[in-house]
């Protein structure tokens, strides 16, 4: 089974604002939203802490008059007064898989898509797939449901395989930078700080380790959080920031793996799949020398290059 992962992205948020009173849990619940200019009937809003537990996305149900609370549907939980809720233009994500990247993509309706965006989970939402159609390239879009308008699918960015093999969560370099909840930074630039520090992960374990790693140990998950959050640190306050400090100990450790001095440990307990014969001699001279004698080998198998 692959878990599929689809971060919520800032563009489809598009009305902002806090609650004027306490909210109870019922159904058709007036709700006071301080000011309600920009939404409407049948609106998404999502009420509460984004990625809190008692988050939830629910329907406008009722005509929205202007300066009066509005009527949703139905709220899950109660809230209290000046908790944020935002408007989001879609509510749910479809899932869509291929065998190619550049290939067609179908939508993943056997394994649940779409589904509602999880706004409860910090890290997107989620699908899990079983795999029988054999995709290993798949995309994501928004979707309504109610007026039935989807995202683009050949617009979406096509993701090999899944998340789980990724080495760090983009929820997880987010939050080590302090960012958590900062719409001021998108999910994109998260994502490409993420392949920046898979790719120098990968350039010090590469003589090490077969890649892609058969799993991804703690220990790489670790370092790719400090590298990433490192990096974004580091552009926005220099060597006065916690950037740099993060990202000496991500390398420090990336350079103990390389030297041999640290090791890769999996879920098992033991060490994830090597390259073989890295800095080992596999043979060694006949003993001959220019002159035709012969001489000792010079070399043992076991001896380091």
């Amino acid at each position: 089974m692959i878990s599929l992962l689809a971060s919520t992205e800032d563009f489809i948020k598009v009305e902002r604002g806090v609650l004027g009173a306490d909210v109870t849990a019922g159904s058709s619940v007036s709700v006071d939203v301080t000011n309600n200019d920009g939404l409407s009937d049948n609106d998404f809003i999502v009420i509460g802490h984004e990625g809190n537990e008692l988050c939830e996305i629910q329907q406008i149900g009722g005509v929205v008059s202007a300066g009066a609370d509005v009527t949703i549907d139905t709220v899950k939980f109660n809230h209290q007064k000046g908790e944020p809720w935002v408007k989001y233009r879609y509510d749910k994500r479809k899932f869509y898989g291929s065998t190619t990247e550049g290939g067609t993509y179908t939508e993943l309706t056997a394994d649940g898509s779409p589904v509602l965006i999880q706004v409860d989970d910090p890290q997107g939402s989620r699908l899990e797939y079983t795999g029988g159609e054999g995709y290993t390239y798949f995309k994501s879009t928004y979707y309504n449901s109610t007026d039935t308008t989807e995202s683009s699918v050949s617009d979406a960015d096509a993701v090999e395989a899944d998340e789980s093999k990724r080495y760090s969560s983009l929820y997880a370099i987010r939050k080590h930078a302090g960012l958590v909840g900062n719409s001021l930074y998108p999910e994109q630039r998260f994502e490409l700080k993420r392949q920046q520090a898979e790719s120098e992960i990968n350039s010090y374990i590469a003589k090490k380790y077969v890649l892609p790693l058969s799993e991804v140990p703690g220990m790489i998950k670790y370092i790719c959080e400090l590298l990433g959050a490192g990096y974004i640190d580091y552009e926005e306050f220099g060597k006065e920031g916690e950037g740099v400090k993060w990202l000496g100990e991500a390398r420090g450790m990336l350079k103990k793996i390389a030297d041999g001095k640290m090791t890769l440990i999996g879920a098992d307990g033991t060490e994830v799949t090597r390259v073989t014969k890295v800095g080992r001699l596999d043979g060694y001279p006949d003993g001959t020398i220019d002159d035709g004698a012969v001489d000792a080998r010079k070399f043992k198998i076991g001896d380091q290059a």
